[in-house]
């Protein structure tokens, strides 16, 4: 699979492509039903299989209150090559991609830049300065050009359409579960262990410090899986938030993973979030902390065991 950074990275004279837009971040149900049609008409017609992505995403550029990504950059770039995407166009987005006019997008890159002879968006499809365009005017260019336009509709699930922004909403409120079966794989955060102020050792649940690099608008005590790379499968307690019992200051992700007493310092893992077992509070005091802890490690084995995971 190839992966171009920039625009004019992009070879002349580029082979006839189906191409599919979009974030794909989360990689939701409606994600893959676009690249499975443009997978589909790639091997019909012999054409290059393309996925044209953002990063930063046009939210992360303007900075649009409480947004978080689902997924990673390299998790999204190893979904595509597993479900066999040839070429991906990473564009940067910035203030410059930001005022392309839609007509210029639809004729200088899809047209004469990718060749484009088949172009999958979900109904929703909006592009270019300001939004200004959508399908009736990708629509439009067909008389013209030889390229044809698939739509996907959007996906439901009990009569609840399903998005990135959806589940970003779903994951806030804390409705892991439900969020996670709108994923093609349950939300993760990942990220290096890093030294943190012991206080999980102290109160005789040693956590796993994870840094994150970004503030993400979660609160609470989940129950989770930790990937570590040639590993057996181990669960835990993550908390995410803010310490409100001790420092109640900066976000942070600790981990207290279950049977585990390695020195992983260093080591990157991944966080795979399943179940909410309850919002952070502020205790009075240690001993009523260490209480709760202990009534949330027996409630987490007890959904563990009911899923015969244990």
């Amino acid at each position: 699979m190839k992966i171009f950074n920039n625009l004019n990275d992009i070879p002349i004279n580029h082979k006839n492509s189906s191409v599919t837009i979009g974030n794909f971040d989360g990689m939701h149900m409606g994600h893959i039903k676009l690249l499975e049609k443009t997978i589909e008409l790639a091997k019909k017609y012999n054409t290059m299989p393309v996925v044209m992505t953002f990063s930063p995403m046009p939210e992360e550029y303007f900075q649009k209150k409480d947004f978080f990504r689902l997924m990673s950059n390299a998790d999204k770039m190893d979904f595509f090559k597993n479900y066999g995407i040839l070429e991906i166009i990473l564009i940067p987005f910035n203030q410059e991609f930001s005022k392309i006019n839609a007509s210029s997008f639809i004729d200088n890159i899809l047209i004469k830049k990718l060749n484009a002879k088949h172009i999958v968006v979900g109904n929703d499809f909006r592009f270019g300065n300001k939004r200004e365009g959508d399908i009736e005017l990708l629509k439009s260019f067909n008389s013209n050009h030889d390229f044809e336009v698939k739509t996907i509709n959007l996906v439901e699930i009990s009569g609840k359409k399903i998005s990135s922004t959806s589940i970003r909403k779903l994951l806030t409120s804390g409705k892991i579960s439900e969020a996670n079966a709108h994923l093609n794989k349950p939300f993760a955060i990942t990220g290096p262990v890093v030294h943190g102020e012991k206080l999980g050792r102290e109160l005789g649940y040693p956590t796993a410090n994870i840094e994150i690099y970004k503030s993400y608008p979660i609160n609470g005590i989940f129950l989770v899986e930790i990937l570590r790379k040639n590993s057996k499968k181990l669960y835990g307690l993550a908390s995410i938030g803010n310490k409100p019992t001790f420092s109640g200051i900066s976000d942070i992700l600790e981990v207290f993973i279950f049977n585990f007493d390695l020195d992983i310092y260093g080591e990157t893992i991944k966080v795979i979030f399943l179940e909410k077992i309850r919002d952070q509070i502020k205790f009075n005091t240690k001993d009523e902390l260490i209480d709760q802890m202990k009534n949330d490690h027996i409630l987490a084995l007890d959904i563990l065991r009911k899923k015969n995971e244990l």
